[in-house]
């Protein structure tokens, strides 16, 4: 099996096609609307639903939201019942994480405009047996793809150099039954989805 999967390759046509629509989809931007005393308002901007998350600096979870809106998505923050220091907001969409740097000091919390860190989630699309894999923005770090088939033994694994962007070819349609699972570990996240080997 491993010798199938070992099947993969770059190829920059299919790439950079589904790099560029994979960009389309994920880009949503935070505009400041304003910060009044310890409330923090703004709105995201190309992006319909998000999952909304404040974390504290040990990345402990204080607060989490699911929003879905027709328009644009506004939000305000009452931080009163937070303590000073420094806090992140973050925005997740289906194919982006974004983090925001939100400081609260005395009796002012002010929320940082542009986002301290992004990353692109993988985009594992199939057809006739062959798994594309795309990944935007990497920013100079390793990524690991590992490959589990449906009992859960690992049938592939390998690292890709650093690269600004990631697109792979997997051919699993030798794979046993009919679903395999990727493991894709980058900048510190990991992310897992199972997808049809046929």
């Amino acid at each position: 099996m491993k010798k199938i999967l070992k099947f993969s390759l770059v190829l920059a046509a299919v790439v950079l096609t589904a790099v560029e629509a994979h960009a389309g989809n994920a880009d949503f931007s935070l505009d400041l609307k304003k910060e009044e005393g310890k409330t923090v308002s703004f709105t995201l901007r190309e992006i319909k639903k998000i999952d909304l998350s404040i974390y504290d600096t040990s990345d402990n979870l204080i607060y989490q939201e699911n929003v879905t809106s027709d328009d644009d998505i506004n939000r305000t923050y009452d931080l009163t019942a937070f303590p000073d220091g420094v806090y992140y907001l973050q925005a997740e969409s289906d194919l982006k994480i974004s983090k925001y740097k939100i400081e609260v000091v005395g009796k002012v919390a002010k929320l940082s405009a542009d986002a301290v860190s992004e990353v692109y989630k993988p985009s594992l699309t199939t057809k006739n047996g062959i798994i594309t894999l795309n990944m935007l923005n990497v920013s100079q770090t390793p990524v690991t793809v590992k490959i589990y088939n449906s009992n859960d033994i690992e049938v592939y694994k390998e690292t890709l150099p650093s690269e600004i962007n990631v697109g792979k070819l997997f051919d699993v349609s030798n794979i046993e039954r009919d679903r395999c699972t990727f493991v894709i570990t980058s900048n510190g996240k990991t992310f897992i989805e199972t997808v049809d080997a046929k």
